[in-house]
């Protein structure tokens, strides 16, 4: 386990000066084309020590209850990393590669490269998750013995600082889609390519794997638990399925999701569906989810308790505003959260943002909604404290304290000769970077 102290005059902050004013401008003017307002937003940011060439982050961000921000760092044909921010403490902690922590180390199989779902808090103070594969040989060697070995389910102790190892979960597939229930005590997941929906019982480590629930292409990246232990997800076009840990069945509930049809093609990716929820996220208080789906970034509610006509109701649109009109809204992020003060944070992509499977470069702007007023606002372009622009996230947390957090992409400058960036987003090389941003008192 690697610490590194984050300073203000030691970490991060020192490795952007070493950027440059000219970088900083070059980056600014090669995204510029992308900005439609020039109202901006403040946010600092941590660097993770070390690990620059780590590509991707979907999802696995958790601020914990101690101060702790655990985060698994992507990295396509290579080994992921479960690593976690001490905000108390200033300190960046690299708990390891993926593939050491799954006892899988000179297998030469294929890697542990992710964490690729949310994590989960346990009533133990223990951090639940579930891996993912991302070196899948185009497929050739999918579900033999040299290909990649399955998804397994863990948790880490930050009492002990060891990582409990649950076993494979299922065979020669990974977990793109998990969440973790500490009422039940189980992390349950979808599985890629099959889309099956398969869970692990800590207490009695019974594996169980409930079928098929959606094809490859549209398997949803969010499961939303309830505070009573059910399970949701999206499949189909804009269907809803829920899972009753009582009884142990999957129903399909008659609600319907917001989506916008496909039609035309968008210039994406034939294997994004489009048609499911992208991430939801449970409001204790009003016991209901809110969520953004696919195609449009639309904002919507589902209250699980209501009546089916009344249970999905649309909101809004969280896209930036001057693409909200647009048939090419990009694709929607995994970036929304619950702040403490009653409004959903959500990092809005310029243009499609999937990291070195960007559409382009542009600047991330942070949108909010208010959960009294309905009120939808752009707080502006997202930028670092010395201007820099965020271009672009794909998971995001509320801290115990009420920090917003995110995980995401900035731009670094290249060193010749030596590959210290993850990838590059257009011509621009960019680094994985905590953002960190504090809430402005109403």
């Amino acid at each position: 386990m690697r610490i590194y102290p984050q300073t203000r005059t030691q970490g991060c902050c020192r490795a952007l000066r070493i950027l440059g004013a000219l970088w900083i401008v070059a980056v600014l003017a090669l995204s510029a084309p992308a900005r439609a307002a020039s109202k901006t937003v403040t946010v600092d940011y941590r660097f993770f020590p070390g690990l620059a060439k780590m590509d991707g982050n979907w999802a696995a961000l958790k601020a914990a209850s101690d101060g702790k921000v655990y985060v698994g760092l992507a990295c396509h044909g290579c080994n992921g990393h479960l690593v976690f921010y001490d905000s108390k403490k200033d300190q960046m902690v690299d708990v390891g590669n993926l593939t050491r922590l799954s006892g899988e180390n000179g297998l030469h199989l294929g890697p542990q490269s992710k964490i690729h779902a949310k994590f989960g808090e346990g009533k133990d103070g223990r951090i639940y998750f579930a891996t993912h594969g991302g070196f899948w040989f185009n497929y050739a060697r999918f579900a033999t013995q040299e290909g990649y070995p399955g998804s397994h389910y863990m948790a880490y102790d930050p009492k002990t600082g060891q990582v409990q190892d649950f076993g494979i979960g299922p065979r020669f597939e990974g977990m793109n889609t998990a969440a973790y229930d500490p009422k039940f005590n189980r992390i349950y997941g979808l599985t890629h390519p099959r889309g099956h929906f398969v869970y692990y019982d800590v207490a009695t480590g019974a594996k169980v794997d409930k079928g098929r629930i959606d094809n490859w292409d549209s398997i949803c990246r969010t499961l939303g638990i309830d505070d009573e232990g059910n399970v949701y997800g999206s499949f189909g076009a804009g269907r809803i399925f829920k899972y009753d840990p009582r009884t142990d069945k999957i129903t399909e509930l008659p609600e319907r999701l917001p989506i916008r049809q496909k039609g035309i093609s968008l210039g994406r990716d034939y294997t994004k569906a489009e048609t499911a929820w992208r991430v939801v996220v449970w409001d204790q208080k009003a016991r209901k989810f809110y969520g953004v789906e696919e195609s449009a970034t639309t904002l919507f509610s589902f209250d699980p308790y209501a009546p089916p006509d009344d249970a999905v109701r649309r909101l809004g649109q969280m896209c930036i505003p001057a693409l909200a009109a647009s048939r090419n809204v990009p694709y929607a992020t995994l970036s929304l959260t619950l702040g403490h003060n009653d409004k959903l944070y959500y990092a809005a992509a310029g243009k499609e943002f999937d990291y070195g499977g960007s559409a382009g470069l542009a600047d991330s702007h942070l949108i909010t909604y208010d959960l009294h007023s309905g009120k939808i606002e752009d707080l502006g372009e997202m930028r670092l404290p010395n201007g820099q622009p965020v271009l672009g996230t794909n998971s995001a947390d509320t801290g115990p304290d009420g920090t917003i957090y995110f995980v995401g992409a900035v731009g670094v400058k290249e060193t010749p000769g030596k590959k210290n960036y993850g990838g590059k987003i257009g011509n621009v090389p960019f680094r994985l970077a905590l953002f960190i941003y504090h809430p402005k008192a109403n």
